[in-house]
């Protein structure tokens, strides 16, 4: 075999081994990624599901306020008082 095809060889062994570590790394930031992406999204559920619990808790005292004082009006919507009744 010639130097050349020897030098054309070990390239072509070379760039295949490039191309596989590339791969490689190429698959394992995508990974990290979308696992980032997921934490980021179950942190946001989260918030938003503690938030809106704040929220009913604070309209379903005012609407006890309201019944203990005889308040003649509406009431809130809430999760547990859908029809704000």
């Amino acid at each position: 075999m010639s130097q050349e095809q020897q030098k054309k060889q070990g390239g072509g062994v070379l760039g295949g081994v490039t191309d596989t570590v590339g791969n490689t790394v190429t698959g394992l930031t995508d990974t990290v990624g979308n696992t980032v992406s997921g934490v980021g999204e179950g942190l946001g559920k989260t918030a938003q599901g503690a938030t809106k619990g704040l929220g009913d808790t604070t309209k379903a005292v005012g609407d006890n306020v309201k019944s203990g004082t005889d308040y003649i009006g509406g009431k809130k919507q809430t999760a547990d008082n859908p029809l704000g009744l």
